[in-house]
């Protein structure tokens, strides 16, 4: 541990990392909005929204590969293994810049976990009204409804799982 990192390291990195934590909140009021879409039963605006969801999701994708990419250039400036954390390259840092660093990764992995929480929220919502939804259609018009399962004995659907879920859930 001879190397510290300098102002000019933990910048950029500072930087980024507050732009994540901004783009998780901008994500999670997406997820927000479309929970009360649901609620509101209003399908199309549901779908403008997972659309809108899609898209912040890969704009998040590229700054989360920069502050990666960023945190493996300082991992290896501090001959440190570059698949090193954050959080365990926090000793390089000056003692004034650590707790600041600290609280903004907690808070991104915070913001990570809440997300994940309300992009599963919402899979679980649109998956019931459907069940819903398809047992309302199978009451009604019993000869023009039929039930698929999957290997596994459970009620099965066609279709797949949009991106948006796929990442989260």
């Amino acid at each position: 541990m001879n190397m510290t990192f300098n102002q000019n390291d933990w910048d950029p990195l500072v930087d980024l990392l507050r732009e994540e934590v901004q783009e998780y909140g901008g994500l999670y009021n997406l997820l927000d909005r479309q929970q009360t879409e649901i609620f509101n039963r209003e399908p199309e605006l549901v779908m403008q929204t997972n659309d809108d969801i899609e898209m912040h999701m890969q704009e998040m994708n590229v700054l989360r590969e920069r502050r990666e990419e960023q945190v493996k250039q300082m991992a290896n400036r501090c001959a440190c293994d570059d698949s090193l954390s954050l959080m365990k390259m926090l000793p390089w840092f000056p003692d004034f810049i650590r707790p600041m660093l600290k609280a903004l990764i907690d808070e991104v992995n915070g913001m990570v976990s809440r997300t994940r929480r309300k992009a599963r929220q919402n899979y679980l919502l649109l998956s019931r009204t459907m069940e819903i939804t398809q047992e309302a259609l199978r009451m009604a018009e019993p000869d023009n409804f039929s039930k698929t399962y999957s290997r596994k004995g459970k009620v099965g659907m066609t279709g797949r799982m949009p991106a948006t879920y796929k990442a989260f859930v």
